[in-house]
């Protein structure tokens, strides 16, 4: 039977809306169980089920993703402790990258791991997350780290792009705050989920946020094509760094960065003239006073 022009036009028109509207996110969940002594195993197969059902099967946006278009992502929950039945005490750990514009590499938008985890599941259980009602904490820390994942690579895409992803991670935080669940405490931590909100969410630190546009979209997207006024771009990201330091030393900004970017970044600056190196040296040597090994890639000849 032969379709008609008009009704293959409507089934065009559908399929590209659906494609669109695909959701944002391409998850690999890992739910590491080994530490846990247990015979019955299906227990952590149906939470790996549950929970990469719940992120990868829910649109978290207003935006219309292609398939293509969807941000890789992986989050790995290991699982330290079973105190109940239905009880954990875990560790997350979260990635996300992005392409980066023609090269054959894709550059890291957040490497984070997550010490104070501790949630309920049922086997078999299906996760259920409303916004204005919160009723578990793994529910919680899931989509508290996909906004965040969200909030980054909008932000490396356009000037303060992920503002309205941010701000949603500060209603998650305010809304389980009765809860008193570990992690989300308002003070005493500088990189728990309060601070990696409250950081993202603040104006005065905006500088961070603008730099994390140039560095990727003016930066490393134009590598490629301009290389030396690309590298110029994304060393201007060693004075931020220096200038949040001074502010707010212990900011959760400066511990994201460290964590995701500071490899990629000396790789970067080691292509640069000698005292330019230098100066980047000295300056994140005294940001990041631990990372020897990243910072002596400066310092390498090419």
């Amino acid at each position: 039977m032969r379709v008609s022009a008009k009704l293959m036009c409507l089934w065009l028109f559908v399929w590209g809306t659906l494609s669109l509207a695909a959701q944002e996110l391409n998850a690999v969940v890992t739910i590491d169980s080994r530490a846990i002594q247990r015979s019955d195993r299906q227990l952590f197969t149906s939470m790996q089920e549950a929970v990469h059902t719940f992120i990868n099967d829910r649109q978290w946006t207003r935006t219309g993703f292609r398939a293509n278009e969807r941000i890789d992502y992986s989050f790995t929950i290991v699982l330290k402790e079973m105190t109940s039945d239905n009880t954990f005490n875990a560790e997350l750990l979260v990635q996300s990258r992005r392409p980066v514009y023609n090269a054959t590499y894709a550059t890291p938008l957040l490497n984070f791991r997550d010490t104070e985890f501790s949630f309920d599941y049922m086997e078999y259980q299906p996760l259920e997350y409303q916004p204005d009602r919160i009723t578990g904490n793994l529910q919680a820390t899931l989509a508290f780290y996909i906004y965040l994942i969200i909030g980054l690579d909008f932000d490396s895409m356009s000037p303060l792009g992920g503002s309205d992803y941010f701000r949603t991670m500060q209603q998650i935080v305010q809304q389980v705050q009765p809860n008193n669940w570990a992690g989300w405490e308002s003070r005493g931590k500088n990189r728990n989920r309060y601070a990696l909100a409250q950081a993202f969410s603040d104006a005065s630190q905006e500088s961070f946020r603008n730099m994390w546009y140039s560095y990727h979209r003016l930066g490393l997207d134009r590598l490629a094509d301009y290389p030396d006024d690309a590298r110029r771009t994304v060393a201007e990201a060693v004075p931020v760094l220096a200038s949040l330091y001074t502010q707010r030393p212990t900011s959760a900004l400066l511990t994201v960065f460290g964590d995701t970017k500071l490899g990629e970044l000396c790789n970067v600056l080691s292509t640069a003239v000698a005292s330019e190196k230098q100066n980047a040296y000295n300056t994140l040597q005294r940001i990041y006073p631990t990372r020897t090994r990243e910072l002596e890639k400066i310092k390498q000849s090419n």
